[in-house]
């Protein structure tokens, strides 16, 4: 058995597994000194989404996938060790199973590559249900709803009245957020690369108007 664990085919999912190990050990000598990972991640993270992806909404780029992740509901340090511990275990498994069923030699590639997408799939149907378990989450170093007169940039698609689009801001903290926009007028449209300023939160959204430089 140690000689399957430590086989050449699982170093990564080894490396994974001890990487969560990793990080409980660095979050309970942190708790010991006063810090946190759990909340040194969720502040050094670039990227924070204020998206609602349980919206009835067309949304497009990776705003939806990172969403779908539950990178919007879980605190980072939950999602990796999720994650990591996914994947670790489904390759184990998976080479397991195979080298049990078959005589022929097992292609790192395909072991590692159906892991990875099983992970993702696993994490998103457990983050779901461990997010409604934990307390409101967040991300950001200020509150999203203080994002009211901040300069964004429509990043994929078109943003029309009940088709909102992507957009992406930079807060005080220099900390990247992508959104959902909308125009606030009927008449009026926002392109890719176009620069708004908005103006309204909505539940799932943002309402917004056009940046005059």
């Amino acid at each position: 058995m140690i000689e399957f664990l430590l086989a050449d085919i699982n170093v990564g999912f080894a490396i994974a597994l001890c990487s969560v190990l990793a990080l409980a050990i660095l979050e309970g000598v942190g708790m010991l000194i006063g810090l946190s990972m759990l909340n040194l991640l969720d502040h050094i993270s670039p990227i924070d989404l204020d998206i609602d992806v349980d919206a009835d909404l067309p949304m497009t780029g990776l705003t939806p996938l990172l969403g779908w992740l539950c990178l919007n509901r879980l605190p980072l340090l939950i999602w990796l060790v999720l994650f990591l511990t996914s994947f670790g275990i489904t390759g184990y498994t998976l080479n397991y199973i195979l080298l049990n069923s078959f005589t022929v030699n097992i292609s790192e590639f395909l072991t590692y590559s159906l892991s990875f997408i099983l992970s993702l799939y696993i994490t998103h149907h457990l983050g779901v249900p461990l997010s409604r378990l934990l307390p409101k989450n967040e991300s950001s170093a200020i509150s999203n709803n203080s994002f009211n007169g901040l300069i964004a940039t429509i990043t994929i698609g078109t943003a029309k009245q009940g088709s909102p689009a992507e957009a992406s801001l930079t807060d005080s903290y220099n900390q990247k957020h992508y959104v959902l926009v909308t125009p606030d007028s009927d008449d009026e449209e926002f392109n890719q690369g176009q620069q708004i300023v908005l103006v309204e939160k909505k539940e799932s959204f943002w309402l917004a108007i056009k940046f005059n430089q």
